[in-house]
């Protein structure tokens, strides 16, 4: 499977495919249950799937995810959804396995790194609610985001473009900066050369000090906001960065659900 990030290379920006795996840059292991709502998106092929994205639960038959994660793949093949699991190779009694029924890119979705990059995938079949799965909340459509969130993948690990590929879900706290910081911090590091930043529908993390951030294998995964009660909302949804992934100056780029509350909202029980 193939996945997007921005490169910088020698004060331009180019397109760059990279296989996925591994894990969040400057995150640590997650807990068993920790994320009910996290799971594996695999592209399947001749028999054997491998895991391509995250992606995050927020109706029994019905996960959101990154549209690239889709419109980069081969065209031949099928996908799986994992849920409850905390590593991917988890042979558990909570470990749930669903064929995607069919999947709904974004209308406005042009492909590659570009803005609404978001996807629906509906399910041939429900997940059974336990305490190892289950959704997370989707925002308000006026919700303003702010303060630290925390992003979840199994994405690599980051440091160089050769994706270091151990398996156990991660996390990482990861600061929200407002979309004027993110597209200054964007054109200082990339030159002011163009990049696809929207600043209506995106929503950045960072540290801007480097060392964390999402990685390749993680689009797709949730970025969310645990509330006073302890129920989790998925602000974002992991889409682009840069690569080599934690550099310094470099924020994480994610779409930003309330944006599109009212297009889930139509699909969400189909």
């Amino acid at each position: 499977m193939i996945l997007c990030f921005i490169k910088k290379k020698d004060g331009y920006i180019s397109v760059s495919l990279a296989v996925p795996g591994g894990r969040i840059v400057g995150g640590r292991d997650a807990q068993r249950g920790q994320f009910p709502f996290q799971v594996s998106v695999q592209f399947c092929t001749r028999g054997a799937c491998q895991h391509a994205c995250g992606g995050v639960i927020v109706q029994p038959s019905t996960v959101i995810t990154a549209a690239h994660c889709f419109t980069n793949a081969p065209a031949l093949g099928s996908y799986k959804i994992i849920a409850g699991i905390l590593s991917l190779n988890d042979d558990n009694p909570e470990r749930q396995e669903v064929l995607a029924k069919y999947v709904l890119i974004h209308p406005q979705y042009q492909g590659g790194v570009n803005p609404h990059d978001i996807a629906i995938v509906k399910l041939a079949n429900p997940l059974s609610f336990s305490s190892s799965v289950g959704p997370a909340l989707l925002p308000a459509i006026d919700y303003h985001v702010s303060g630290e969130a925390i992003v979840t993948g199994w994405g690599s690990i980051g440091g160089s473009e050769t994706p270091i590929m151990p398996s156990t879900l991660q996390l990482a706290p990861t600061p929200i900066i407002n979309a004027t910081a993110c597209k200054t911090a964007l054109d200082t590091l990339l030159n002011n050369a163009p990049h696809p930043l929207d600043l209506e529908t995106n929503i950045c993390t960072g540290p801007l000090t480097g060392g964390v951030s999402i990685c390749t294998g993680d689009s797709g995964g949730p970025l969310v906001y645990v509330r006073f009660d302890n129920r989790s909302e998925v602000i974002g949804i992991s889409s682009w960065g840069i690569t080599p992934c934690g550099i310094v100056g470099a924020p994480s780029v994610y779409v930003k659900t309330n944006s599109y509350y009212d297009w889930i909202q139509d699909h969400l029980y189909d």
